[in-house]
């Protein structure tokens, strides 16, 4: 699967494009407080559902939360919860 992630800060928020061949879909993304660096927001499920089988989803949620960690956020670690992907320093 052929996946990109965009960037688009804007202060201590902005936007994250994921693209691959089936569609793409932006997330809005807020810096954190204490241990947790940003927070990433999940869309609702008729947002990803007409173009993500469910599997497909949790893997396209691994690649962002791997990729913006090798991108931007370098010895963190992330979780990824039901609304929100949430990344911590180590």
């Amino acid at each position: 699967m052929n996946q990109q992630l965009s960037y688009f800060n804007q202060g201590r928020s902005g936007n994250i494009l994921y693209k691959d061949e089936f569609g793409s879909i932006k997330l809005y993304y807020e810096f954190g407080g204490g241990d947790c660096v940003a927070i990433i927001f999940l869309p609702d499920y008729n947002e990803w559902s007409e173009t993500w089988e469910k599997d497909t989803w949790n893997e396209v949620l691994a690649f962002i939360a791997k990729q913006v960690i090798s991108d931007q956020a370098p010895d963190c670690h992330f979780r990824i919860g039901e609304t929100s992907i949430e990344i911590f320093r180590k």
